[in-house]
This record gives structure tokens, sequence and C-alpha cells, in this order.
């Protein structure tokens, strides 16, 4: 039951119209319950988690930091996906600003149904030495033949490293688009934004980091089916949350 709070008129004494602090809470974009920020957060982190490992992401920073300093290739690619979180949680308040709350959920319980059985499909579908080994050999010719080296690139050079640029932006380019930031976008139309926002910096710093330390050795042994078969189920739970328990 939420508080009222009742404000008085300082010239004629009268009392104003009470206002609910639910009310204040919902349009500040919190649960009332207070329990939004910790849902958000943990579905926002787990779907990170399951996205992330063993992704293009992930294999990038995985052969950068075996040829230029971990640091700097950590930073890099912690900056892009910073910005990117950052990006798609603000593209997912906005959204339902344009589109009735209704139909913004109806695509987000499409878009995560989706996502699931396109997982389910490529874990069953995977080959798991061969596909994650092309796919870390299709990362490295990009890596070889300087993909992402533009005239913008040449230009930031003066004011970044190289290897800091490269990373950004390479991980940046790749995460575009990407499903991960599709459900985050999707997470943050009917979630608390703080919530999905911290849950997705979380998780994009602990697969980066996880992939920064153990190089191409740790995606080697990553089973892409396991992983994708996990998403799969996870991305399925988030389309039956939102289609039994829309937003209010």
């Amino acid at each position: 039951m939420g508080v009222q709070i009742v404000s008085k008129n300082s010239e004629n004494g009268v009392l104003d119209e009470k206002v609910g602090t639910d009310s204040i809470g919902t349009n500040l974009g919190f649960d009332p319950a207070g329990l939004g920020v910790l849902d958000a957060f943990f579905a926002s982190f787990s779907m990170i988690i399951v996205s992330e490992i063993g992704d293009e992401t992930f294999i990038i920073a995985a052969l950068m930091a075996m040829r230029h300093p971990k640091s700097t290739v950590l930073s890099g690619a912690l900056a892009a996906l910073f910005v990117m979180t950052v990006l798609s949680t603000g593209l997912g308040r906005i959204v339902p600003n344009l589109i009735s709350r209704k139909h913004t959920n109806s695509a987000a319980t499409v878009l995560y149904a989706f996502f699931g059985l396109r997982l389910l499909y490529i874990a069953w579908r995977a080959d798991t030495k061969g596909s994650q080994k092309k796919e870390m050999e299709e990362v490295e010719e990009k890596l070889e033949t300087g993909q992402g080296k533009t005239y913008y690139r040449r230009f930031l050079t003066r004011f970044c490293t190289p290897i800091f640029l490269e990373s950004f932006i390479l991980t940046f380019l790749a995460e575009w688009g990407d499903r991960s930031q599709i459900a985050t976008i999707a997470l943050a139309t009917h979630k608390n934004a703080v919530g999905v926002a911290v849950g997705a910096i979380i998780g994009h710093t602990i697969c980066t980091s996880l992939a920064v330390v153990g190089g191409s050795m740790l995606a080697a042994k990553i089973s892409q089916r396991t992983v994708a078969t996990i998403g799969g189920f996870l991305f399925l739970g988030f389309s039956l949350s939102s289609y039994f328990y829309p937003p209010l």
C-alpha cells in the first residue's frame, strides 16, 4: 500500500490533491514493490552471460589479447560495450513513448521467442569443435586484414592509442545488431532501466575479462552447443514471462 503525500497551499490553506508515492515511483520507471531493479538486473545479467560467452565479441577480445597488452584490449572492449549498453537501454526507454506499452511488450515476447528458438536450432545443428574453430578463424582473418581501419579510425588515432581504438571499434561493430544488443533494448522496454544497464555492464565485464585472461584457449574449449542450449531456454523463459506477466 503506497503512502500518500498531502501538500498544503500556503496562500489559502487549502489542502491540495493527494499524490500517491506509488504513482511517483511508476512515473520514474521504478517498480513500487521494490523488486523491479533486482528482477531487471538478474534478467539482464543472465542474458548477457549466455549470449556473450563464445560470441564474436568474446573471440575478438581473446585473440587481440594474445598479441597486444591485455589491459589496453580490455579497456577498449569494455568501453565499447559500456557505450553500447547505455545506448541500448536508452533506446529501450524511448520506444514505449513512441509505441504503446502493449505493442512493445508483444514485440519483446516475439523477439525472445525468436532468439530462444534460434539458439536451440544452433545448438541442435552445432558441430561443437568445428563450428567454434571456424568462427575463431573468421574473426582472426578480420583482425589480420585490418577490418575497421577507416578514415575515422585514422583521425582518432591522434587522440587514442591504435590498439585501444582497434579493440573499441571492432567490439562496437561486432556488438551492433547482435542478439544481446537487441535483447537489451527489449528488456529495457518493460523492465527497470537501471537494473538492465547495471546487469548488462557487469555481465559484459565478466565475459570480456574471461576472454582477455583466458585467451583463445578458453574460447576453443567452450562448448557452443551447451551455451546455445542454455541461452535458448533462457530466452524462451523471458518470452513466457513477458507473455503471462506483462507490465502494468
